[in-house]
């Protein structure tokens, strides 16, 4: 609560100032410097072959891609679509960038070797079809690698993001929840979770209640 007093009003002027877009691509790059970089570095900077990116959002994951990667990424939204194209042609993988939604992917069973997304399950309108989803385009063997913000254990902090989160809907125009249960829904859709790494990183655009999880898996069968 006391990040939503202390800047919320600060956030939301600079919001107005940019708009949603630049904002987003402000908060990227503000995360970047608090310490996200080393995360996404982790997420995606080893992967080769057919990857698949959902909801690539301003294109802030393109740049941690070696140059082996061949990625696929998917953004429903036209602004933040043309924001992906112009971060891919400044990426060293190859990177084409489509339009789609992470319910209802546009393509064959069985089709990467990777899928990820970085702060996108948040704001899928069902993470738990999305997943499964994801699930059905990977090949037998394929690897899920995600990098989410969750709800927190916490028996204070997470009520608390509960009964902030309608707010926090409301205020930030992305469609961003705060309580999402990722991890769990992770093994709810069929996944074989390998690990899960535990951080928190805090900047002035993003509020240090913000649990987040590294989660690497695999598609079993």
């Amino acid at each position: 609560m006391f990040f939503f007093f202390r800047y919320g009003p600060a956030v939301q002027k600079r919001k107005k100032e940019l708009g949603v877009v630049e904002f987003m691509k402000a908060i990227a790059s503000d995360l970047d410097a608090a310490g996200f970089s080393e995360l996404r570095t982790h997420l995606v900077g080893d992967l080769e072959g057919k990857i698949l990116e959902v909801g690539s959002g301003t294109g802030a994951t393109f740049h941690y891609y070696g140059a082996e990667a061949n990625v696929t990424a998917i953004e429903p939204d036209d602004d933040f679509r043309a924001a992906s194209e112009e971060a891919a042609h400044n990426a060293v993988a190859k990177i084409s960038v489509l339009p789609g939604s992470g319910e209802k992917l546009p393509f064959a069973d069985a089709t990467f070797e990777v899928v990820c997304a970085s702060t996108a399950l948040c704001s899928v309108a069902s993470p738990l079809r999305t997943l499964i989803e994801f699930k059905r385009v990977l090949k037998p063997g394929g690897r899920l690698r995600l990098l989410e913000h969750i709800r927190s254990e916490h028996w204070l902090a997470g009520p608390l993001q509960d009964l902030v989160n309608p707010i926090w809907l409301r205020l930030n125009h992305v469609g961003c929840n705060l309580n999402r249960k990722t991890v769990e829904t992770v093994g709810e859709a069929g996944f074989t979770i390998h690990s899960i790494e535990n951080h928190k990183i805090y900047c002035k655009t993003a509020p240090a209640t913000f649990p987040l999880r590294v989660i690497k898996a695999e598609k079993s069968f």
